[in-house]
């Protein structure tokens, strides 16, 4: 009985592997849990040891050194995602950034690695551009019998490949951000089968993000209110991947120097239409002269793929 199990878990697990678009390889599933409370959108904010994953450009206008580490669950904890990050500004010549990314199921079958090595400086003071080069692999587990029996792994049990992507960070007036990014510009074939291809899309977001620190300056409503809009940013992207497109929102609100809270949501508009809804928040804490910020970001997907939830946890230091 318990072998039976066993094979239906494996069975399970390399169905939803070679399944669009529940999960594939290297799938857009982002990371940073401040990033998952926004609802995913994060391309026109871009300002902590997240910022490369999803705009490049946002390095440009760093000041301080940032380290980050998350770990995310989906689908219940059948699939485990953790990366670490960091960014270091080195003044004029710009900002610099790398991170590793690993996920893997639950079983141990499947495993993939992301390397990413990033760059970026303002062009002049209201735009910054940057630039990944990333490193992707992926390899299954050769020891087990789905993976011996199965005629696609008969030439390889592993790949690798090379890609890179570019952004950009658009300041035009204060408090209002534009991002662009275009993301695995070389195709990146990571098939395992010499006799197939399995290409990485490309992956286009765009988005704005608005502080609302003017709206406040206007306000007639009161200090509490004032200060409360001083702190809140609203925050909208469209990303589109393989002729699917996504549209995302967020709001965050740091209710005071320590405590912030985020919505957001997500419309996802394919053949399996489905729609997210996200919340977060963080706690920031001094030490010495270092700030660090606890993030706890959870999203819940409906539609089509109901009842699957997503939950990650980011520590971010800031130096």
């Amino acid at each position: 009985m318990l072998k039976r199990k066993m094979r239906c878990c494996y069975i399970l697990i390399l169905t939803l592997l070679f399944t669009q678009p529940v999960f594939a390889a290297f799938n857009d599933i982002g990371v940073g849990a401040r990033p998952l409370g926004l609802g995913g959108a994060f391309v026109a904010l871009a300002d902590d040891s997240n910022a490369s994953n999803y705009n490049a450009g946002g390095l440009a206008y760093f000041r301080d050194i940032h380290l980050g580490a998350t770990y995310a669950q989906r689908f219940s904890g059948l699939v485990n995602y953790s990366i670490i990050a960091s960014v270091l500004p080195v003044g004029r010549l710009g900002t610099i950034g790398a991170d590793v990314g690993f996920l893997s199921e639950d079983s141990g079958i499947y495993n993939e690695q992301t390397f990413r090595f990033s760059y970026a400086r303002t062009v002049i003071k209201q735009i910054g551009i940057g630039v990944n080069l990333k490193y992707f692999s992926t390899s299954y587990d050769e020891a087990n019998e789905f993976v011996k029996e199965n005629p696609y792994f008969a030439d390889s049990q592993s790949s690798s490949a090379f890609s890179f992507d570019i952004g950009l960070m658009v300041k035009p007036i204060d408090n209002l951000h534009i991002g662009i990014s275009t993301e695995n510009l070389v195709p990146a074939d990571i098939s395992i089968s010499e006799a197939e291809t399995d290409t990485i899309p490309q992956n286009i977001r765009a988005g704005i993000v608005y502080r609302l620190e003017s709206i406040a300056a206007m306000s007639a409503q009161g200090e509490a209110i004032s200060n409360v809009l001083k702190n809140t940013l609203a925050i909208v992207e469209l990303n589109a991947r393989d002729g699917v497109v996504t549209t995302r929102g967020g709001i965050e609100i740091w209710i005071n120097n320590a405590i912030a809270v985020r919505g957001g949501f997500g419309v996802i508009s394919d053949d399996n239409s489905a729609t997210t809804v996200n919340l977060g928040g963080s706690a920031k804490v001094p030490i010495g002269g270092t700030a660090l910020q606890l993030d706890y970001g959870f999203q819940l997907l409906t539609g089509d793929l109901q009842d699957n939830t997503t939950q990650r946890f980011s520590v971010n230091l800031l130096f």
